[in-house]
């Protein structure tokens, strides 16, 4: 199954991609992530569980691992995605 996840706040020039990439690792998730013309970020992923999907985004908010992040996410928006993985940033 894909997910398209929109990050929005302060997360283009913070290192919100490498973030995001660190526990998409973590939790065996692979994707893409793009910054976009109106200050946010669109990661495109493949999920595998469900379950590890909402452990992936519940980690992206608290940074349970202590990643270093500079900047804040503050909405999430999920949709399902049918279209191919792809992006600058590959994880």
């Amino acid at each position: 199954m894909i997910k398209k996840v929109i990050l929005k706040g302060r997360v283009q020039g913070v290192g919100c991609r490498g973030y995001c990439a660190k526990y998409a690792r973590r939790f065996s998730i692979n994707g893409s992530a793009t910054n976009l013309y109106d200050g946010s970020v669109k990661l495109i992923l493949n999920i595998n569980n469900e379950s590890s999907f909402q452990c992936y985004i519940t980690s992206l908010i608290n940074n349970p691992d202590g990643y270093i992040f500079y900047g804040t996410i503050n909405d999430i928006l999920i949709e399902d995605y049918s279209g191919k993985i792809d992006g600058d940033y590959n994880f």
